[in-house]
């Protein structure tokens, strides 16, 4: 028995009260042998029995109202179970204790984190089991690995255990309960005792906890298995969370400037003062000012480097340190090209410079861009060549195409390569609704209607979130009022298949608000429609310096990115594809930033005679990099950037009621860890409510007895 005020219990002293008040009334009355009470003993000796019974049980509901008086604000708390009896059961049983080594866990509110408490109460956990049970002990991140399979441990095999326990670390994975718990399901159904029992140790944080869990828990209630919760977290105070780090343009080139976005979140009640943050590039340091961060607030915050050579490059940003560390870093692999490979068609080529088509789009892209390789084909001749597969393709003016090309245009659009269509007095409407459009299914964005003339003030850029021109949002009014085409091409945007991968982007400036620039996403690539030329027939746009800027802005947005899957998560597995035709023996995962053991790497053909790099999911957060030999081209090498899952340092725990609402029909039986002194003890029940009640009772009680005994007889 505990109590939360100790100190009121020393009214519990006045309980004698009613005691010594009996014993002093008693005293007052002095005994005087009188004839008459003779006769008057005799009447009272046949009541002597009950009205000492009554006298003494008012007497004591008097004291047991003081004493519940004086306990029920001394506010006491039933005695909790040791861990030896929580965990006591009737009979041989299947025991599965379960870890949780998620992203959460490294919170360290004190001079431990949660992990290490995990630790502790794991390591207490198996003091207190007989070699008599089934035990296994599974990570939450990896339980289809456990450290232990139904084992029943002796001395020697405990001391073990207890050493690979101490020897773990936490994971950057997310809480993901329901597939856990699913895994453990299968390792019960393999149990060799009828008692079966679950031990989560764990924070009990709210990320990962879903409502599907509820009907596993209750099956489990059925099948009479028993779940039993340790919990050892901290109750969260305050965080610092950085979101992401990504690239704001499709493309990084050598020798320019490469913009990335960190998105730095402030979970905690006070603000965050304007400090450094520190971004490493191929390993060398540079310091990052940072700006105030208002208390649970999120903030963008630019990041610019550069790079001197092409290949993969490392970056990687971190903010000031916190309570949890793992969510203040974020790494990305980054792709630098020498160069951007453009391909532009030309529907109407002419003799003289500035005549033909494309000759505005060739200049505006390539003047004082080295990194840009532009290449102005012929349609007629381009039609009939083997398509190659550059980064963007430009349509401009061309007349129609033939299905197979069409065809050809698809498959490599969905693969990511950009696609823009400048219209033109060539093209045949109809036959680029057929072929292109599709009814909404095609790579055309809308229906092509007609040909109108057009009297506008300029171009009106919508407020679209990564719109591929949004950067003409920042030139002023003056600039796009000078954009007034004579002519352009109205069309309809209908409810198509595809409707939902559609956006107008920006209109023309007049009365109906046509569209001027419409994109489309098509599987991994985006397609851009202009209503206009791309020369000057029908307006005079490509001359003005604002045209070099939308096309330069445009073309690099949609222009196909090398994404090739080396950015991942922690606890999801390597899928990468190779050049090479003939797979490899074999190949190791190497971490590059940390001491961890390498992973086994496994390669696979596929019928199309691709062969992809595969790992098991990578549970930390890291730089790794692949290693592996080619029959042809010898030692190969392929870095990834795995970042620690944000979503786990979601900070709010679960009580008792949130997570009894997650259990369903089975009973909450949890055990609270206390102190780094492996002190585990139940949280005991306050009782002074049913204290309340019994004072309330010895008072009506009294009330009653009290009359009925002074009652005239």
């Amino acid at each position: 028995m505990q109590f939360l005020a100790p100190l009121l219990l020393t009214g519990t002293v006045l309980a004698t009260a009613p005691i010594i008040i009996h014993l002093l009334n008693r005293r007052r009355f002095i005994r005087v042998d009188w004839a008459p009470m003779e006769y008057l003993k005799l009447t009272l000796k046949t009541n002597k029995r009950r009205l000492k019974l009554e006298q003494w049980l008012l007497l004591a509901i008097r004291t047991l109202a003081v004493l519940a008086l004086f306990l029920a604000v001394a506010r006491p708390i039933s005695s909790g179970t040791n861990l030896a009896g929580f965990l006591s059961v009737e009979g041989r049983a299947s025991r599965v204790i379960v870890i949780d080594d998620s992203l959460s866990m490294a919170y360290q509110k004190t001079d431990q984190s949660a992990f290490e408490r995990a630790q502790n109460a794991t390591r207490q956990v198996l003091n207190q089991l007989g070699p008599q049970d089934s035990v296994s002990v599974v990570l939450a991140s990896n339980p289809s690995a456990p450290l232990v399979r139904m084992s029943h441990l002796d001395e020697s095999e405990r001391k073990k255990l207890v050493s690979r326990v101490n020897e773990l670390t936490h994971s950057q994975t997310g809480s993901h309960w329901m597939a856990t718990l699913e895994d453990i399901d299968r390792q019960l159904q393999e149990a060799t005792f009828p008692v079966k029992e679950v031990i989560l140790i764990t924070d009990l944080w709210q990320a990962g906890w879903t409502d599907e869990v509820r009907d596993l828990f209750d099956r489990w209630s059925e099948e009479q298995v028993t779940v039993r919760f340790i919990d050892i977290g901290a109750e969260p105070a305050g965080n610092r969370v950085l979101r992401s780090l990504e690239l704001d343009s499709r493309i990084a080139l050598v020798d320019q400037e490469v913009k990335l976005t960190a998105v730095i979140e402030n979970a905690g009640e006070e603000p965050l003062k304007s400090g450094q943050a520190l971004l490493t590039v191929d390993g060398n340091v540079t310091p990052v000012t940072l700006p105030e961060i208002p208390a649970e607030k999120t903030v963008s915050v630019p990041v610019s480097v550069r790079f001197d050579q092409a290949g993969q490059h490392t970056v990687s940003l971190s903010i000031p340190a916190d309570k949890l560390l793992d969510d203040n870093v974020q790494r990305k692999i980054i792709n630098v090209r020498q160069m951007v490979d453009v391909v532009l068609v030309d529907g109407e080529p002419g003799l003289n410079p500035f005549e033909s088509e494309t000759d505005f789009l060739a200049l505006a892209l390539s003047a004082g861009n080295s990194n840009w390789q532009v290449t102005q084909a012929e349609s007629s001749t381009w039609k009939t060549q083997l398509l190659t597969a550059p980064d963007l393709i430009v349509l401009a003016n061309v007349d129609q195409l033939s299905r197979e090309r069409i065809k050809e245009l698809e498959e490599l659009v969905s693969l990511g390569t950009g696609l823009m269509i400048f219209v033109g007095d060539q093209c045949d409407l109809q036959l680029y609704n057929e072929g292109l459009y599709k009814g909404g299914n095609g790579l055309l964005p809308a229906r092509l209607q007609q040909v109108r003339d057009l009297s506008s003030q300029g171009l009106v850029i919508e407020p679209i979130a990564d719109s591929p021109i949004e950067l003409l949002k920042g030139l002023s009014p003056e600039l796009l009022s000078r954009i007034r085409p004579r002519r352009f091409v109205d069309v309809t945007l209908e409810e198509g298949a595809d409707s939902q991968q559609t956006r107008v982007l920006a209109r023309w400036n007049d009365a109906q608000q046509s569209p001027a620039v419409l994109e489309k996403r098509f599987g991994a690539g985006r397609v851009l429609l202009w209503t206009i030329t791309a020369d000057k027939k029908w307006s005079d746009w490509p001359a003005e310096a604002s045209f070099v800027l939308a096309m330069r802005v445009a073309a690099q947005q949609i222009a196909a990115e090398i994404q090739r899957g080396e950015n991942l998560t922690a606890g999801e597995p390597i899928h990468f594809e190779l050049d090479t035709i003939t797979a490899p023996q074999s190949g190791e995962l190497i971490w590059l930033d940390r001491e961890q053991k390498p992973l086994e790497l496994v390669f696979a053909g596929s019928a199309e005679g691709k062969t992809t790099l595969n790992s098991p999911p990578v549970r930390f957060a890291g730089i790794v990099e692949a290693e592996w030999q080619d029959t042809q081209l010898g030692k190969q090498t392929q870095k990834f950037a795995i970042n620690a899952d944000v979503d786990d340092s979601f900070q709010k725990k679960l009580d008792e009621p949130a997570l009894q609402q997650f259990l369903g029909k089975m009973p909450l039986k949890l055990i609270r860890y206390q102190g780094k002194e492996m002190d585990l003890a139940t949280e005991g029940t306050e009782l002074w409510r049913y204290l309340a009640v019994l004072l309330l009772g010895c008072l009506i009680s009294e009330s009653v007895l009290a009359t009925f005994i002074g009652r005239r007889r």
